[in-house]
C-alpha cells in the first residue's frame, strides 16, 4: 500500500431507495413504538443518528438498545436484499472508479461510512460493488459519533494491516457532503467532494474539498487526482 481512498458509501457510490423503510421497522423492532421522527440523514452517523432517534421519542438510550436497533437494520438489509437490487443504483461511474483504482498497483480502498459495517457490506454487495473494498480496515458508523474519528481509525488500521506508513497527501476521503470534507480537513488528509447528495459543488467546494466532481463518471479526473 503506497496510497489509500476511503470511500462514503451512500449517495456517493449508491442510492438504496429504502433505506428510511429499513431503519424505521428497526426502530419499532427495537422499540415496540412506532417511529414518529425520521431523522436528518445526510452524512451521518448510525451510532449518533440511533441515539438522536430514541432520544427524541423517549427511549432511554443504552448498548444493549443500541445494539438490538444495528441487528433489525443487518436484519432488514439481509432479509430485502432483491429490493434493495430492484429500487436503488449503483451511481454512476462508481462501478468504474473502483475498478480503475483496483487495476492500480498499491492503490488500497475501504470505506469511512455513516453505516454499521454488515449494512456497508450489504449496500456494495447488492450492487455488486464490493471486491474492490477492504472492509476490514474501514471506519464505521457504529464506532463513534464523530466522522473525523471513522477516518483517523481506518487511516491508521490500514497502515498497520499492510505494514507501511503512508503520508497524508497520498490519502483522499471520497464523499458527498461537507461531512465528509470537514473530517478529511481534520485529519489533514485530502478530499474528493461528488455531488450526487444533497449537497452542491458550491456547497463542497465551500467545505474546502480539494476536487469537486459532478459524478464519479469523470474517471480519469479522478485518478489523476488520487495519483
Amino acid at each position: 500500500m503506497d496510497r489509500l481512498v476511503l470511500w462514503d458509501i451512500d449517495r456517493t457510490l449508491v442510492a438504496v431507495g429504502i433505506g428510511r423503510e429499513i431503519y424505521t421497522a428497526a426502530f419499532t423492532a427495537a422499540t415496540g413504538r412506532p417511529l414518529e421522527v425520521l431523522p436528518d440523514f445526510g452524512g451521518r452517523l448510525d451510532r449518533d443518528l440511533v441515539q438522536e432517534t430514541l432520544t427524541v421519542h423517549g427511549v432511554p438510550v443504552t448498548e444493549q438498545r443500541l445494539a438490538t436497533f444495528f441487528g433489525a437494520m443487518v436484519s432488514g438489509y439481509h432479509r430485502r436484499a432483491a429490493e434493495v437490487r430492484r429500487r436503488g443504483r449503483a451511481l454512476a461511474g462508481a462501478r468504474e472508479a473502483l475498478g480503475a483504482l483496483a487495476a492500480v498497483a498499491g492503490v488500497v480502498q475501504t470505506v469511512v461510512t455513516g453505516n454499521i459495517r454488515p449494512v456497508a457490506v450489504a449496500k456494495l454487495t447488492a450492487f455488486e460493488l464490493h471486491e474492490p473494498i477492504d472492509f476490514e480496515v474501514g471506519g464505521y458508523g457504529c464506532q463513534d459519533r464523530v466522522r473525523a474519528t471513522l477516518v483517523r481509525r481506518a487511516y491508521q488500521q490500514a497502515q498497520d494491516k499492510y505494514g507501511r506508513r503512508v503520508a497524508t497527501e497520498r490519502v483522499v476521503v471520497v464523499g458527498d457532503t461537507p461531512y465528509d470534507i470537514a473530517a478529511a480537513r481534520a485529519v489533514g488528509v485530502r478530499s474528493i467532494g461528488v455531488a450526487t447528495g444533497s449537497a452542491s459543488a458550491a456547497a463542497l467546494t465551500a467545505a474546502g474539498a480539494d476536487l469537486v466532481l459532478a459524478d464519479l463518471a469523470k474517471t480519469a479526473a479522478l485518478l489523476e487526482f488520487v495519483l
